[in-house]
């Protein structure tokens, strides 16, 4: 059983600080029992996570703009296929994290099926707060998306493991 799992890459102020909070994120879904779509948010350089997202959707063009529609279309696909859950930190502001978490909720409306999805923001890392667009999906309107904030990777763990339980009941 496979999981989406999406954050910021391109923003952070340290890439490496945040590659190694993807990596523990990532590390707790697995232990859930589940594989994971993509690894490349935990490259630590630019060069390092082309690589991860290679060994995932495979070989990118080489023209800019080819390799860019390439990414946006498999993170879709990723998304549209048969995963069972979507998770993504959302502590770092990203218009493409943002894409994909509409591609996440709005399965349902392109005939496919609902999946819980989990967005994690950590408490207090942006001076401005969580996105507003973010902050403003109403469980009333998407019953199965879940913002939940942590302090510190020991709250991570707590919150997929419940997260899982309560939707999935992984193995």
């Amino acid at each position: 059983m496979k999981v989406f799992y999406g954050a910021a890459i391109q923003g952070a102020e340290n890439r490496k600080k945040r590659a190694d909070i993807h990596q523990t994120i990532i590390d707790v879904i697995k232990k859930q029992g589940f594989d994971v779509y993509t690894e490349h948010t935990t490259g630590k350089t630019y060069k390092e996570a082309i690589e991860k997202l290679e060994q995932s959707i495979g070989v990118m063009p080489n023209d800019d703009l080819q390799r860019r529609i390439f990414v946006r279309n498999k993170m879709i696909e990723g998304i549209e296929s048969d995963i069972v859950a979507a998770v993504f930190e959302v502590s770092t502001p990203s218009l493409g994290t943002g894409i994909e978490i509409a591609h996440a909720y709005l399965r349902p409306r392109m005939g496919l099926s609902a999946i819980p999805i989990l967005a994690l923001y950590e408490k207090d890392f942006w001076p401005n707060k969580l996105s507003t667009m973010i902050r403003g999906i109403s469980a009333k309107e998407v019953p199965h998306f879940y913002i939940v904030e942590y302090v510190d990777m020991d709250d991570v763990e707590n919150i997929i493991s419940n997260f899982f339980k309560k939707n999935l009941n992984p193995i």
